[in-house]
């Protein structure tokens, strides 16, 4: 098995040149970086990634932690750190927390014993009281569900003016007031898109309502419910702006169940822009989160930490598009 001492004479420099080299913890002329990867190749040579750790303190690991690998939106943008994270020479440790705040805890706590050199986090109504509670190591960067008072980078589409836009096109089609399939009340993006559509009614003057707000999470199964609820209930109504695609789709299939027809009957937008929201019949309406941006801009920035360089610790909101196509 081929030695480091082996590459560095197959190479002709010396171990220390072919040690930063491996470590990046100094600068190699891009010639002599090209000889030492061309002697790898030949030999054979595998890094051990553990007496890398042990020697400069880096891994070339980056952990992500996901609350929910059923959310075709989280694992969107984990694709787009997949591909970001490969371009930069780093592999990932992906896991899912189910949203549960102690799971969360314990696999941050995991991670770091595995000596990552940075964490992606996408944000939970836990994810304050968990970084909080970290011992300082390695920098960390939460997506998607803003943590207040959180002192590093985060980022975010803009989900209080997507949930505006999407309610003033509604307003645009409908001829009584649109109801909305709210999120959970704890959870940051949820409240932001609620808040967006309440100011977007009342800045056309038009009554938020309780009985038009039926609130459930996330999921295919509570957009379904919520919309059963709200046709069972309101009688004058024909659109409906979802938190997100999933319970769109669900609240899809119980228009249909209850005989009505989108958009003939009833308008309906959604938010995300998830794969499965172009293949229904018919074609959902949605926000477009800008899904590729958050997990290059994520891994870009991670990087540039890792590396020791300051970066800003504004959060980064990213503005959402609105994808027109047959449901309203």
């Amino acid at each position: 098995m081929a030695t480091i001492k082996d590459v560095a004479r197959h190479a002709g420099v010396g171990v220390a040149t072919v040690s930063r080299a491996l470590n990046r913890t100094g600068y190699v002329k891009s010639a002599t970086l090209e000889k030492i990867e061309q002697a790898m190749e030949e030999l054979g040579y595998i890094p051990n990634r553990q007496a890398r750790a042990m020697v400069g303190g880096i891994t070339m690991t980056i952990g992500v932690l996901v609350p929910d690998m059923d959310n075709s939106l989280f694992m969107r943008i984990v694709q787009a750190i997949n591909d970001a994270a490969y371009y930069h020479d780093y592999t990932l440790l992906v896991m899912d927390s189910r949203g549960e705040p102690e799971r969360e805890a314990k696999i941050v706590r995991t991670m770091q014993e595995l000596r990552v050199d940075g964490l992606i986090l996408f944000g939970t109504p836990a994810t304050a009281q968990v970084v909080a509670h970290l011992k300082p190591q390695g920098p960390i960067i939460i997506l998607d569900r803003l943590v207040p008072d959180f002192p590093g980078p985060q980022i975010s589409v803009n989900h209080y003016e997507g949930a505006k836009t999407a309610t003033r096109l509604l307003l645009a089609h409908c001829h009584f007031p649109p109801a909305f399939i709210a999120g959970p009340a704890h959870v940051w993006s949820a409240e932001q898109r609620l808040e967006g559509y309440r100011d977007a009614l009342k800045e056309h003057d038009v009554p938020v309502i309780a009985k038009r707000i039926e609130h459930a999470d996330f999921t295919y199964q509570a957009g379904y419910t919520a919309m059963h609820a709200l046709l069972s209930q309101i009688a004058d109504l024909d659109g409906i702006f979802a938190v997100n695609d999933l319970a769109a789709l669900g609240a899809m299939k119980a228009i249909y169940e209850n005989g009505y027809r989108c958009p003939k009957d009833i308008h309906l937008v959604g938010f995300d822009d998830i794969h499965a929201a172009r293949y229904v019949t018919p074609s959902l309406t949605t926000i477009r989160q800008p899904m590729e941006s958050i997990g290059k801009t994520a891994v870009e920035i991670l990087c540039r930490q890792i590396r020791g360089e300051s970066v800003e610790t504004q959060p980064i909101v990213l503005p959402g598009e609105l994808i027109y196509r047959e449901s309203c």
